[in-house]
């Protein structure tokens, strides 16, 4: 086998069934692959998730800040108000695509070190900035360095595991969005109950969370890996069947460079954009989530305090849900997770705006948790194994995470504290956007499966090509399939 495999990867022409000869492991070969998979998970799982946890505590300690002191300790206009969060969300849209063109060119140990540092030390200066102008521009300095982080990661988790392996991988990532829902409402609740180096309730959280997440970032250059083929702790025999499954999947992260021409190929396809829209209703979710929760909450009639307890209440439904999702999403097609975690989150958003009971209208909040926490990771586990490439999937992962982000450019305007109690225009505007995703997410499985069908039709001679041309061609190769 290995003699094989060196062959593909060398200059020879491709012959496609000496490839469905190698991706079909013997039994001694597949006992390997799931002793590599056990040590990459071991090593890789917790670091991507503690890092994610330390990203969405900083970014979202801003809810429970702001009904708790900062509105009116810094006295902060509408306009303020929504500057806060979408100048951040312009920051981090910038600088999403450079970002990953960065990490590209250096190893990722370093840049995720360097990243979480810095805007966990962006997060610290919140704690003391006197100002509303000051403290707008903390927040767009934490933008410009978490920019680097999700599509980071999101690029970074195929350089470790083929098309296949990812879905639950990926969901295994997002389980730290909802866990630091839980464990960020209480710890910012108990936070701002504390009297912390005479600080005001609202810095207490910025202080404590900010030297939380600095150790995190520091820690992060002893304990992170680069690349599969240059890690230590895999015997001979796992390094060499694993650098060869993803050498024939998608290609090796070591081995790939950016190109403008591929830069290109990703700019130019359309299904990004597709993708983007179908991702976009449930990352709104999450904003809503949040980055409002506690305001909205607050406004159904519950106390400050009591709002920023229980803004982890619909995080813990996701965390739920999530469980549940990552044991199916090896078995069951990725587009039938938003056929039924859509119209579950129309629902939840329809009781959540339109209710008159408090208690339902929490129901609501409680699923719209439950159905975003599991489906965010399959747009993105969707859209990057069909991307066909490690060079397409760095750039367009950075072009989904840029538009999905606008999410947090345009809510900070409509939950403005002008538009509470009800906030009944940023609830619209969810539920629309929610059913453009829906009708997108159907619009791409209808075209998937159309093109595998034309393509399993009409069979293509590539003997003449070398598998490095075959994967230039990205999801234009011919023998490509989209996952569905």
């Amino acid at each position: 086998m290995t003699n094989k495999l060196k062959s593909l990867e060398s200059n020879e022409k491709f012959d496609i069934n000496a490839q469905r000869t190698l991706l079909s492991l013997s039994h001694d070969e597949e006992n390997i692959r799931k002793s590599y998979l056990r040590k990459t998970d071991l090593r890789v799982l917790p670091v991507i998730v503690l890092l994610y946890f330390a990203s969405s505590l900083d970014r979202g300690n801003i809810g429970a800040a702001s009904v708790n002191g900062l509105i009116e300790h810094l006295k902060l206009s509408s306009a303020d108000q929504g500057n806060i969060l979408s100048l951040f969300t312009i920051c981090y849209i910038i600088f999403e695509a450079p970002a990953n063109m960065l990490l590209k060119k250096t190893k990722p140990r370093y840049w995720f070190t360097f990243i979480v540092t810095a805007w966990s030390l962006s997060t610290l200066y919140l704690a003391y900035a006197p100002s509303a102008a000051l403290f707008i521009m903390g927040r767009c300095l934490l933008g410009v360095f978490e920019a680097g982080f999700t599509p980071g990661i999101v690029a970074y988790l195929p350089y470790w595991y083929t098309r296949e392996e990812l879905g639950s991988r990926m969901s295994v990532f997002f389980m730290a969005l909802p866990i630091s829902g839980v464990i960020g409402g209480p710890i910012a609740g108990k936070l701002v109950e504390s009297q912390i180096l005479n600080l005001q309730r609202y810095q207490g959280i910025f202080f404590v969370e900010g030297i939380a997440t600095t150790a995190i970032g520091i820690l992060t250059f002893f304990i992170m890996h680069d690349y599969p083929d240059t890690a230590k702790f895999y015997t001979p025999a796992e390094k060499e069947l694993m650098t060869h499954r993803i050498t024939l999947d998608q290609g090796l992260a070591s081995k790939a460079k950016i190109s403008l021409k591929q830069s290109f190929n990703a700019l130019l396809d359309w299904k990004i954009y597709v993708f983007s829209l179908v991702g976009f209703g449930p990352n709104h979710c999450l904003v809503l989530l949040g980055y409002f929760g506690p305001r909205i909450l607050n406004g159904m009639g519950y106390s400050k305090t009591t709002s920023t307890y229980m803004a982890g209440i619909p995080y813990g439904c996701g965390i739920v849900t999530m469980l549940v999702a990552i044991r199916f999403i090896n078995r069951v097609k990725l587009y039938k997770f938003f056929i039924i975690c859509i119209p579950a989150n129309l629902l939840g958003a329809c009781l959540t705006a339109f209710a008159s009971n408090p208690k339902l209208r929490l129901f609501g909040l409680c699923l719209i948790g439950a159905a975003t926490c599991p489906v965010t990771p399959v747009g993105l586990t969707w859209m990057s194994t069909n991307a066909g490439s490690v060079s397409k999937r760095m750039i367009s992962t950075a072009i989904f995470t840029s538009i999905t982000g606008l999410a947090g450019f345009f809510s900070p305007y409509i939950f403005t504290s002008k538009y509470a109690p009800e906030y009944k225009l940023g609830h619209t505007f969810n539920i629309v956007m929610l059913a453009l995703s829906l009708l997108s997410a159907l619009f791409l499985t209808y075209y998937f499966k159309r093109e595998n069908a034309r393509r399993d039709a009409n069979p293509v001679d590539v003997s003449h090509l070398s598998l490095e041309e075959l994967q230039a061609m990205n999801d234009r190769n011919p023998m490509f399939r989209y996952k569905l």
